[in-house]
């Protein structure tokens, strides 16, 4: 059941991100957009989880974590360099 509640939560925070991206940014993105990026994200679970069950979608959950650790880095170093290029405000 916990990881049941864990991919739901996952699942809502991730439409959330790939909405705003696709909105440009913008938080308030059109209501269509939204469910259409949530009902493609819970058919994609629904897939994984009928054809391999739960082992599919912690695969999928793992292998979405590999990605986001090997990108981390060079999220850092941009981060670093974008506050090392601010100018200060003392």
């Amino acid at each position: 059941m916990l990881v049941l509640v864990f991919l739901v939560t996952s699942s809502d925070s991730g439409s959330l991100v790939i909405d705003a991206i696709t909105a440009g940014g913008k938080t308030e993105a059109p209501t269509a957009q939204q469910v259409s990026w949530a009902t493609t994200g819970g058919r994609v679970a629904i897939v994984l989880l009928i054809g391999r069950g739960m082992t599919g979608l912690q695969a999928m959950v793992s292998t979405s974590g590999i990605f986001v650790t090997a990108i981390l880095p060079f999220l850092c170093r941009s981060i670093r360099e974008g506050l090392r290029t601010e100018p200060s405000s003392g």
